[in-house]
């Protein structure tokens, strides 16, 4: 990544303070769901076992990250994930779910556009505060990838 940063700074005439900034800039974006511009890809570690998007291989999140698979969406079994990454989100929307009133936003494959799952971004009930920041992916848009089969 540190010779991509160098010829852009060659290339274009900007200091490498400029060009981090504009990286971080349109990074951001995407990660918001904005539609426009370049996709950044991001990519997870080879030390951890990882999820990926089932139709693009796009990495999505950490086995660590996962908070609970005892979740269900419209198509079966979902995980409740902390974190995830190579995906934007669309708006937010109120939805009555299996646990109660929340405010969803879509998540969908920053690569390939698949809608992956949800977002909560806001619960209505204390018990299901929680949620909010967490991502869910269902389980039928993911694969296993990295050290699966790895014996320790």
């Amino acid at each position: 990544m540190f010779w991509m940063l160098e010829s852009a700074q060659r290339i274009l005439g900007f200091s490498r303070r400029e060009v981090e900034r504009m990286s971080r800039e349109r990074l951001d974006s995407d990660r918001e769901g904005s539609s426009s511009g370049k996709f950044y890809r991001d990519y997870l570690p080879n030390v951890n076992k990882i999820y990926c998007c089932v139709y693009c291989q796009a990495h999505l999140a950490f086995h660590n990250d996962i908070i609970s698979k005892s979740f269900h969406g419209s198509q079966g079994r979902a995980y409740l994930f902390n974190d995830v990454v190579n995906i934007k989100t669309g708006p937010a929307e109120e939805r009555i779910l299996l646990t109660g009133r929340h405010s969803v936003a879509d998540i969908s494959c920053a690569n390939c556009q698949t809608v992956l799952g949800w977002k909560y971004e806001f619960a209505f009930e204390r018990s299901q505060k929680y949620k909010e920041g967490k991502f869910i992916i269902e389980t039928v848009h993911m694969v296993k990838d990295n050290g699966w089969d790895l014996q320790f």
